[in-house]
Parts: structure tokens; sequence; C-alpha cells
């Protein structure tokens, strides 16, 4: 319940202020929330909610739901978060424990967020051997397929996560490409037990990939670190024996940004 001491608060705040608090309240629901619902979350009048929530829905940094009721992030905002995430993550810091992992393992490693159902990767530092999977930073693939994908849509909700690769179309590259939901749902439990994701083969032949979280302060999975690497020159015993450095650099990374 809105009290008289949430109108006092609320009349002493700025603009940015009561926007700041109230998109925190949208970013921290799992679902869409009600105009109600928000005012009580973020402890504001309901008319300065609503006014505010118009604003917002205007320049792109909310949306409204399927039901026209509740409101969620929008695209302006979802844009604005990976470009943000993508300036941290091009800062040097970040690409020099990027860099000091790959000196390690010897292989490729990215940085990567879920965006528009699908894995955008932020920032890419490439091994030194000649035969490798080329791609570059900005770089997208699939989120069903991959050991990054799987891991960022683990975190969902299993309403949310259905309904997003029931969105998608759920190519089987491989024969080891999971597209039954059930099957996905069995992988995700492991994930989420093991806190890593492993690709074995489903997005190439051949391929294999490991990919740990990063996790703000709050325990929120916001990214993974992963690495790859050609079956012959890296097997699932072998990707698996590399993941305490890869949660070891995640960490690093988390602390470097502070996040």
């Amino acid at each position: 319940m809105v009290t008289k001491a949430n109108d006092d608060a609320d009349s002493k705040m700025t603009a940015v202020q009561k926007a700041a608090r109230l998109l925190q309240a949208i970013a921290s629901a799992e679902e869409s929330k009600s105009l109600a619902d928000l005012a009580e979350q973020a402890k504001m009048p309901k008319p300065s909610v609503h006014r505010l929530l118009l604003q917002l829905e205007d320049v792109g940094f909310v949306q409204r739901d399927l039901s026209g009721k509740g409101y969620t992030v929008g695209a302006s905002w979802l844009r604005l978060s990976v470009d943000a995430l993508v300036a941290q993550a091009r800062q040097p810091i970040v690409r020099g424990i990027m860099q000091k992992l790959v000196d390690r393992v010897k292989e490729s490693c990215n940085l990567s967020v879920l965006q528009n159902h699908e894995v955008l990767y932020l920032e890419r530092v490439e091994c030194d051997w000649p035969l490798r999977m080329q791609l570059q930073s900005g770089s997208r693939v699939p989120v069903h397929a991959t050991a990054s994908g799987k891991l960022l849509i683990a975190q969902m909700s299993e309403k949310n996560r259905r309904a997003l690769l029931n969105s998608i179309h759920r190519e089987k590259f491989t024969d080891s490409t999971i597209v039954d939901l059930d099957e996905m749902e069995e992988e995700c439990r492991t994930i989420r037990k093991n806190d890593l994701s492993m690709n074995k083969e489903e997005y190439h032949r051949g391929l294999i990939g490991v990919s740990v979280p990063l996790r703000r302060s709050d325990n929120t999975v916001i990214a993974t670190l992963s690495i790859h690497a050609p079956s012959f020159r890296m097997s699932v015993e072998t990707a698996l024996s590399y993941a305490p450095l890869l949660k070891e650099s995640a960490k690093e990374i988390v602390t470097e940004l502070g996040l």
C-alpha cells in the first residue's frame, strides 16, 4: 500500500530519480507487472507511475505485454543496455582478462549476452591456432544450439523459456542439436545444477564448447564467458577441466566492471 510517507518521499525525488526507481522495479521483475504492482513495488503514487510509464513508453524504454495491462522492458532500453555492456566489455582491462585466459587454455574465448532471442558476442579474443572458428565481436549465434545460449535460457522460468523457444526456428544443425522442449528442460536442469553449460557438437559437427556465467552481486546472471575448439583438440573432458579457469576469469571481469 502506498502511504502518505510515500507521497512525501515522491515529492522530494527528481524526475530522473523517479524514472530510475520505476525502471529498476520493471527490470527486477521476471514477468510483466501491472501499474498497481509497479506503484507498490516502487513505493510511488499511482498517478506518478502512470505518468512516467506513458513517457517511458513513448521513448521505447517500456512496453506493454499482449494483455495491454502489464509493463515490461522496451526495445530502446534493451538496445541501450546492450550498448552499455558492449562498451564495458571492450575496455582494455576486460580484454586483458580474456587474453590471459586464452593464453592459458590456448583456445578462443568470447563474452556473450542474450539479445532478441539470439546470443550476441560482446567481445572475442582469438587463439593462435590456424584452424579455428572465425567469429567477430557483434556476431550472433543460435540460443538453442550453443553452450552460452543454453546457459542463459536456463536462468529463465520454464514458462518464459518455452515461450522463447517456441518463438524461434529451432534448427537441427547436427544430430546432437536439442530441439525437443522437454529434452531442453532436462538440459537446463543439468546446467543449473552444474553451473556451467556444454556444447557437444550441437551447432557444428566437430566443435566442442563450455560456458560459465557472469553473476552480479545479487547473483543474477548477466552474461557468459565461453571457450570452444575442434573436438580433436579439445575433448568434452578437457573442456570441463577448464571450467575452474573460466569461472575465475568470469569473477575477475565482474569485479573489474563493478557489477
